[in-house]
């Protein structure tokens, strides 16, 4: 019989602590609630397969303006040996993948894994590679800002993370487990609805071919100042400095004492925005809660 390898062992670990989160009947979308019930009643991708570590314990049904949403979160190894966590979803006959995050590659020191996936969009139009780009971009815009907002960590490139687990623990450090399916499931179906081809689209969102402006803001980088155009590869915070922050920090904000066992997020901040001059370093990055963090927006606390 062969031993499973450390990425086994670390996905199954990840798979025991979110089989014992809970939705509660609803996910929260900001203030908004959306109720469901769990279990589906249709095939979904590989869910009839075996495969899922999660043993068909996150699939659950959502009652929108179309029908009947069904959701089916699936951890698994791929083809190319990571495991990976999927959201497919499904809705009269259209089904896809919405949404995942790779437990196999996002590992860097202190053996932690980074719950973490880029936004992007990759639909094309026929004969329109300018206006497929230009509408990819403009989407990847609106999604970023919407889940901002929704108090999601996302930085400045596109890159959500979702959560840090600690597998030797066996536990999430900067957010709760109940909160990291909600989220999960959110950012899942909110994708779909941008995507448009999954079928789902909710009526609380304008619908994604309503978004009839192009994003054309100029870059950014010629309002900096030269020292810092220099340095904005140093904007987006590498993850292992991420978890430094964590741990120097004691998993805890800064601003308000809490910690994830709070039912709180925890995000890393500059201390001095760095539309403001600061820098990406351990001394201008500091721990805050996501509420804290959204109330302070680009302000300089000190």
């Amino acid at each position: 019989m062969l031993k499973a390898s450390q990425d086994d062992q670390d996905a199954l670990q990840f798979a025991s602590v979110l089989s014992k989160a809970n939705l509660h009947g609803s996910i929260s979308i900001g203030k908004f609630s959306l109720p469901c019930k769990r279990g589906v009643s249709d095939s979904i991708q590989y869910n009839q397969a075996g495969l899922d570590m999660l043993n068909n314990q996150h699939e659950y049904t959502f009652d929108i303006q179309d029908g009947e949403l069904q959701v089916s979160l699936q951890l698994y190894e791929n083809i190319a040996g990571h495991h990976r966590l999927f959201c497919y979803t499904r809705i009269g006959n259209k089904q896809g993948m919405a949404f995942s995050v790779n437990l196999t590659t996002e590992k860097e020191g202190d053996n932690v894994i980074y719950l973490t996936q880029k936004i992007k969009f990759v639909e094309q139009y026929k004969g329109s590679t300018n206006l497929a780009q230009a509408h990819r971009r403009q989407k990847q815009v609106v999604f970023c800002d919407l889940l901002k907002k929704l108090g999601l960590d996302v930085t400045e490139s596109g890159d959500l993370l979702l959560g840090v687990f600690d597998p030797l623990k066996g536990r999430l450090i900067n957010t709760s487990a109940d909160s990291f399916l909600n989220d999960f499931i959110v950012v899942s179906i909110l994708k779909g609805h941008f995507q448009g081809n999954k079928g789902c689209q909710l009526e609380i969102l304008p619908t994604y071919n309503k978004l009839d402006y192009i994003f054309t803001g100029k870059d950014e980088e010629l309002d900096l100042p030269a020292k810092l155009v220099d340095n904005k590869v140093k904007r987006v915070i590498p993850l292992g400095m991420r978890y430094k922050v964590l741990k120097r920090d004691s998993f805890k904000c800064v601003a308000c004492g809490r910690t994830a066992n709070d039912g709180i997020k925890l995000h890393i901040d500059h201390k001095v925005p760095f539309s403001l001059g600061g820098l990406t370093e351990l001394s201008n990055l500091q721990t805050l809660c996501n509420e804290c963090n959204i109330s302070k927006s680009n302000k300089f606390l000190d």
